[in-house]
C-alpha cells in the first residue's frame, strides 16, 4: 500500500494523474483510511505532514486534512510553475500575476487599438498578441507581446511599465515606442517616439534610447544594432507607413503577408536574402508595394491561382 500511495503522490506532483487515480489517492487520506503508511509516503516523496493535536477522535482526522492541505499546496505551486513554462509563448521570466491575465490578439489583416487598466494606449498590428493583468502589480506594469505594437505609456513615477518578448525586455516610465518582435524576423526593433527606453536582453542592459533612436537585436546571433531613426513617422505604421530601414526581401515579404492577408513566394532563393530599405503606404494595396520590391531587386510579379511569385 506504501509504495502505491507514493506512486500516486508522485503521479499527482507531476500532474499526470487519471481521474481514478486522483479519486483513489484522496480516498487514502480520509480520516478511516489515513494511517502510518500514508503519512510514510508523504515525507518520501519530500512532503512532511503537518500534525494538528486536538483533543478526542478528532486527531486522525485533522492529520488526514494537514495532509491534504500539504499535498494540495505542493501540487498547486509545482502545477503552476509547469504550466508557466508550458504557457508563457514570449518569455522565459514571465512570472505569476495575481490578477487575472488578459490576452488580446489580431489576425492577419486586422489592428486593434488597446487601453490599459492604467490608461497606456496600445496599438497593436497585424496578427499580434498582447496579455496583460486586468489590474498591475504595485510594484510593476508587466505586459507580454509577440508581433509588433506601439505604446503610448501613461506615466507613472515609480511604477515601470515593462513589456517582455522573449528575452527581450524593455522598460519605461512614460513615453511613446514601437516593438517589432515577430517569431520569424531575423530581428527584434525597438523604436522610441518620445521619451526614454531601456532594453534588455536575458537581463542584461544593451540599450538606452531617447527619441529618435531604435536598437535591433538578431534573433539568432543576438547581434546589438543602434541607430538614428530619419523621421518619427518611421514609427507611425498605425498611421498607415509601412517603412524597411535595411530589411531583407523575406522580412519584408514576410510583414506584406500579415497586413493584406495574402501568399506571396519568393521563386529566386538568391532575392529572398537580398536587403534594401523602402516604404510604402498601406492604403494603396499589395500590388503597388510588390511592384516596388520587384523593382528594386530587378525581378517579375506573377499572380497565380491566388499566390503572389517574385521571379527572376
Amino acid at each position: 500500500m506504501n509504495e502505491r500511495i507514493k506512486y500516486l503522490f508522485r503521479k499527482y506532483l507531476d500532474n499526470t494523474c487519471s481521474r481514478e487515480e486522483y479519486d483513489e489517492l484522496f480516498a487514502s487520506l480520509k480520516p478511516d483510511n489515513y494511517d502510518a503508511a500514508v503519512e510514510e509516503a508523504f515525507k518520501e516523496v519530500g512532503l512532511q505532514p503537518v500534525h494538528i493535536m486536538p483533543a478526542g477522535k478528532n486527531y486522525r482526522k485533522a492529520l488526514a486534512i494537514a495532509a491534504t492541505i500539504v499535498v494540495v499546496a505542493a501540487a498547486t505551486m509545482l502545477g503552476f510553475s509547469r504550466f508557466a513554462k508550458k504557457t508563457a509563448p514570449f518569455t522565459q521570466v514571465k512570472q505569476r500575476q495575481m490578477a487575472p491575465t488578459l490576452q488580446k490578439y489580431t489576425h492577419r489583416s486586422e489592428y486593434k487599438y488597446l487601453l490599459l487598466p492604467d490608461s497606456t494606449q496600445v496599438w497593436l498590428n497585424a496578427a499580434s498578441t498582447l496579455e496583460f493583468p486586468e489590474v498591475f502589480e504595485r510594484s510593476a506594469r508587466k505586459v507580454y507581446l509577440k508581433g509588433e505594437a506601439y505604446f503610448d505609456v501613461k506615466h507613472a513615477a515609480e511604477l515601470p511599465f515593462i513589456i517582455y518578448t522573449g528575452k527581450v525586455s524593455t522598460e519605461v516610465l512614460g513615453t511613446a515606442f514601437n516593438i517589432k518582435a515577430y517569431p520569424d524576423l531575423e530581428k527584434i526593433t525597438v523604436s522610441v517616439n518620445r521619451g526614454k527606453v531601456k532594453v534588455n536582453y536575458a537581463n542584461r542592459q544593451v540599450a538606452l534610447l531617447t527619441m529618435g533612436q531604435e536598437v535591433s537585436i538578431g534573433s539568432k546571433d543576438q547581434k546589438v544594432k543602434e541607430k538614428e531613426l530619419k523621421s518619427p513617422d518611421n514609427l507611425a505604421w498605425h498611421k498607415g507607413n509601412l517603412d524597411y530601414d535595411d530589411y531583407s526581401i523575406q522580412d519584408i515579404i514576410s510583414d506584406l503577408q500579415r497586413v493584406y492577408d495574402v501568399q506571396i513566394m519568393v521563386a529566386a532563393p538568391q532575392v529572398a536574402t537580398l536587403r534594401v530599405s523602402t516604404a510604402f503606404k498601406r492604403e494603396n494595396g499589395i500590388e503597388p508595394a510588390l511592384d516596388i520590391l520587384c523593382r528594386l531587386t530587378e525581378t517579375r510579379l506573377e499572380l497565380r491561382n491566388g499566390t503572389y511569385f517574385i521571379t527572376k
